[in-house]
């Protein structure tokens, strides 16, 4: 994360920020490596909004009083450039790179635009508005998922100043200033609790610059009341305040390191409100830290292991997320231990060299110290990075499409090829799924199948089952609108009365499940009783129809320590499972469309069919092997139109 403290005019340097910086980091570091272990790490995100809301702040109020009522916004930001843009510039360009290589070719086009929105610092809300929060869990997340909060601190970096200049202008007590920051921050803390729906998917209210903004202004606020200079408070009541901080620091302190391990459990709490008082703990320590009186909690911050690893935070959290993506587990095979070892050791080179060559060079002495000899050169480098970095981003799924092709695989698929022979009349087929039927029917326009009508009853990241998944220890949220789309079968299907309703067995439902406040285990009676009622209601839904069940392939994705996905990956709970499908459509007459046999020969990942890519991302169907499913799927919906079995 950033370092706001050097930038165009300097606060004394504070090394116990430094230490609280070292905290943030690691505990997000350790949530994204072993999320089993910190699974409330992710709260370290929230740490740094209220340092960086804190110390900019404190930076803008020093900056006004030494200049007589003057801030220089334009120093400011090029301040804050040359701080954050050459070793993002430096990620980008790694990114670009490795995705060419390393991203299963859905993903490019992706990457892509994430490194076109982080360069404008507007990817949190790219994120809100894409599918990363579906397709970051069931295929490759992106390597840059993690600049969201990069982009919530740039955005307030440009908008704060010019809201602070104009609230000096009307306001002359500090206390007053720092109450409409509070009010600005309560009514950011209200929008998030009212947007937020427990049980939901919650990006919305997480990246959400409007959601998060209260964090960053509790902090502000804060250093508002304690900065001295005109308009200050009384230095009386600040010195009382700063005693007070420094005795209830070691308790603030203890609090907020504890919820790197409980935020996991109490996210719903946090997002309705709780976050504000452990903002306010932050601000204790922050005021303890940062006091001319020390203190137990600011000589344990100052600690040189601790303050060294805050002067890089930034760059380590800049790069570990990639790191973390591109050397994933289906990457590296390797025991858990050992590749998490490497995970952090480049990390760490990588960070040191970023801070030692980069960042600190470049902050102290401009872009020109990049190559100090020639610094014109050196300028026009650095600037010149950001057009190659827009034609990079606009080149590399082209590129990646060259090497994926270039590749052999020798783990392939052969499915014969016969004509196609349409039927004598159009037959209607309705799919009832999630985004692998999605997409197998956006791959149905390139095949030539005439005779067939395929609508689609899906919906991207639903799972078919009413009961909410349960995995690594909590309730996993749903995406807004899955409950009315598991409701409208019925209706949808009475009003379409397709020939043929083919059920799509989820990856999904190999998960544990949550009902009525006890976990149902995956392959238990009452977990077998989930999967037999889902599909009764969906046969009852299709009515006349004719209906079918095409089963679970088998697959292979990377699974950042995920047990959902490490069972996807698994063939015996695959097995399990379409047992479990097969002997409830033999009980109902209900034909199965056995795709896992065509696809898991041997009971092993094939990722190659007729020697093109299997999978774009792990999951779905890519362009070239979707029409080759169709020519095996379509024969088959034509016999179960007719009655026949479709084997």
């Amino acid at each position: 994360m950033t370092t706001p403290a050097a930038t165009h005019t300097s606060l004394p340097y504070r090394p116990a920020i430094d230490g609280l910086r070292a905290f943030a980091v690691i505990s997000v570091i350790i949530y994204h490596l072993l999320p089993t272990w910190l699974p409330g790490g992710w709260f370290g995100v929230d740490v740094f909004f209220v340092i960086s809301g804190f110390l900019i702040t404190s930076l803008l109020l020093s900056e006004y009083r030494r200049n007589r009522g003057r801030i220089d916004l334009v120093g400011f930001w090029k301040a804050r450039a040359r701080r954050l843009l050459p070793a993002l510039f430096i990620v980008l360009a790694a990114v670009l790179v490795c995705a060419t290589f390393l991203t299963v070719s859905g993903r490019t086009s992706n990457v892509s635009g994430d490194v076109l929105a982080t360069l404008g610092y507007v990817a949190n809300w790219r994120f809100v508005l894409g599918d990363e929060a579906y397709f970051g869990q069931v295929a490759a997340p992106s390597p840059l998922r993690h600049a969201w909060s990069l982009a919530v601190e740039e955005q307030f970096y440009i908008i704060y100043p010019l809201l602070l200049v104009g609230l000096l202008a009307m306001i002359r007590r500090r206390v007053h200033l720092a109450g409409v920051l509070i009010v600005l921050s309560a009514a950011s803390a209200l929008l998030m609790a009212l947007l937020h729906h427990p049980g939901l998917d919650p990006s919305r209210v997480y990246y959400g610059t409007d959601t998060r903004a209260h964090q960053l202004l509790v902090g502000a606020a804060v250093a508002a009341l304690v900065s001295g200079g005109p308009g200050s408070v009384d230095r009386g009541r600040v010195r009382v305040a700063d005693l007070w901080c420094r005795r209830l620091a070691l308790p603030a302190l203890l609090v907020v390191v504890s919820a790197f391990w409980w935020a996991g459990q109490a996210q719903s709490v946090l997002f309705e409100g709780l976050a504000v008082p452990l903002s306010v703990l932050i601000t204790i320590v922050l005021v303890a830290a940062t006091s001319p009186a020390t203190s137990v909690v600011q000589r344990a911050l100052s600690w040189e292991p601790l303050r060294r690893i805050g002067m890089v935070s930034y760059g380590l959290y800049l790069w570990h997320w990639p790191i973390i993506v591109f050397l994933n587990d289906q990457v590296l095979p390797w025991p858990t231990a050992a590749r998490v070892t490497l995970q952090v050791a480049l990390t760490a080179l990588l960070s040191w060299l970023s801070f030692r060559f980069i960042e600190r060079p470049v902050r102290r002495d401009g872009v020109r110290a990049l190559i100090p000899k020639v610094p014109r050169v050196s300028a026009a480098v650095c600037w010149g990075t950001v057009p190659l970095l827009v034609l990079g981003a606009l080149a590399m799924p082209a590129a990646a499409r060259t090497v994926s092709t270039q590749l052999t695989d020798s783990s392939d698929v052969a499915v014969p090829q016969v004509p196609y022979r349409p039927g004598g009349q159009m037959t209607s087929v309705t799919f009832i799924g999630n985004s692998v039927p999605d997409s197998l029917i956006a791959s149905f326009r390139s095949a030539n199948h005439p005779d067939l009508e395929i609508q689609g009853l899906t919906n991207v990241g639903c799972d078919p089952l009413d009961s909410p998944r349960y995995a690594d220890g909590a309730t996993l949220p749903e995406q807004p609108g899955c409950a009315d789309w598991r409701k409208s079968w019925a209706t949808t299907l009475s009003a379409e009365t397709p020939d043929v309703v083919l059920y799509f067995v989820a990856q999904t439902m190999v998960t544990d499940r949550k009902v009525d406040g006890r976990v149902v285990t995956f392959g238990s009676d009452a977990w077998t009783q989930l999967i037999d009622d889902n599909l009764d209601k969906a046969k009852v839904a299709a009515g006349d129809s004719h209906f079918a069940v095409l089963n679970l392939s088998c697959h292979s994705m990377p699974t950042f320590g995920s047990e959902e996905i490490e069972r996807v990956n698994d063939t015996q709970y695959v097995r399990d499972l379409n047992a479990t499908v097969a002997d409830w459509a033999d009980k109902n007459g209900v034909p199965v469309v056995d795709q896992y046999s065509l696809l898991c020969p041997d009971d092993k990942v094939h990722s190659t069919i007729n020697k093109v890519p299997l999978y774009k991302d792990g999951i779905h169907f890519t362009d070239q092997s979707g029409p080759i499913f169709w020519k095996w799927l379509a024969p088959r919906l034509q016999r179960i139109a007719h009655g026949q079995d479709p084997s």
